[in-house]
Parts: structure tokens; C-alpha cells; sequence
């Protein structure tokens, strides 16, 4: 028995965090920092989905509180959406899998909103409240992203875009 298949599974997954996180250090603004997707949250999800036995609510709590750390939101406000994003994404994990990616990012699309709404939640809670709804617009393009990034790793991997039964 080798090492080496669970040092490379570390490692493309500290890799992928690592590209989620430098994605959103990007400068963004205007409509794209409105619409720019919750990069850090769609790979925590993503991670979750494939490795639950890695990937779980330290880790997602522990990237939500770097995301506050570097939005410069209430602290803890987005650890407290990705736990329970990973929470759904562990209740729904069989589901989930045995769909293609346009039916996967559709199950998604409740969860992200979910999250997002969670987030302007605890912000009003907090005492800092967005200034419009805005706040709801990287729903679309998270589920957006999702099905691009399970879209090109199916291709990648050889499968196709739809499950044939």
C-alpha cells in the first residue's frame, strides 16, 4: 500500500483552494465584483461532494473565516453559510451524484441561494446590512460556474455531458 494516491488527493485539493482563493483576490468591480461567483464556496462544496472524508465542516468553517478575513465582512458570517452549505451538500450527497451536470447545478441552485441568503441574514443581524440586493446575484453565476467546472472534468475524464442509462 502507497502513500502517494492520498498525498496527491491533499494535494489537488489544497491546490484547487488555493486557486479559489487567489481567484477572488482578482480586482474585481463594477458588475463583476456583483456577479463574480463565491469561488472559495464552490470549491469547499465541490470537495465536499467528491471527498466528505476530507473535506468537511472544520473545513469549510475554516475557509468561511478566511473568506470574512478577507471581504472584510462580519466575522464568522461566512463560515456560518459554508457549514450549512456543506451540511446540505452531505444530506443530498448521494442525490447529487447520480446526476449529470445541468441536473446537479439545478440541485445546486437552492443551496446557493440558501447561502446567500444566510449570508445577508447574519450581515443584518450583525448590524451591517447590505446596501442593496445585489448580495443575490452570484447565485446565478455560482450555479454557472458549477456547471462549467463538473462539465469540463466529465469531458476531461472522458465521460459525456449527459448520463446514459
Amino acid at each position: 500500500m502507497s502513500a502517494t494516491p492520498s498525498n496527491g488527493s491533499w494535494r489537488r485539493i489544497l491546490g484547487s483552494l488555493t486557486l479559489a482563493l487567489l481567484l477572488e483576490q482578482l480586482p474585481w468591480s463594477g458588475w463583476a465584483l456583483a456577479l463574480r461567483p463565491d469561488f472559495l464556496l464552490i470549491g469547499v462544496l465541490f470537495w465536499t461532494l467528491h471527498q466528505p472524508a476530507r473535506i468537511s465542516f472544520g473545513a469549510a468553517f475554516l475557509a468561511g473565516l478566511l473568506a470574512d478575513f478577507q471581504n472584510g465582512g462580519v466575522f464568522g458570517q461566512h463560515a456560518m453559510a459554508y457549514v450549512v452549505g456543506v451540511y446540505l451538500v452531505l444530506f443530498f450527497r448521494l442525490r447529487l451524484l447520480q446526476f449529470d451536470p445541468l441536473r446537479q447545478a439545478a440541485q445546486l441552485l437552492p443551496m446557493f441561494l440558501l447561502v446567500q441568503l444566510l449570508l445577508l441574514l447574519i450581515g443584518w443581524l450583525a448590524g451591517n446590512p447590505p446596501s442593496d440586493w445585489s448580495v443575490m446575484l452570484p447565485v446565478a453565476s455560482n450555479t454557472l460556474m458549477w456547471l462549467m467546472l463538473v462539465g469540463v472534468l466529465r469531458l476531461w475524464h472522458g465521460k459525456g455531458m449527459q448520463d446514459r442509462a
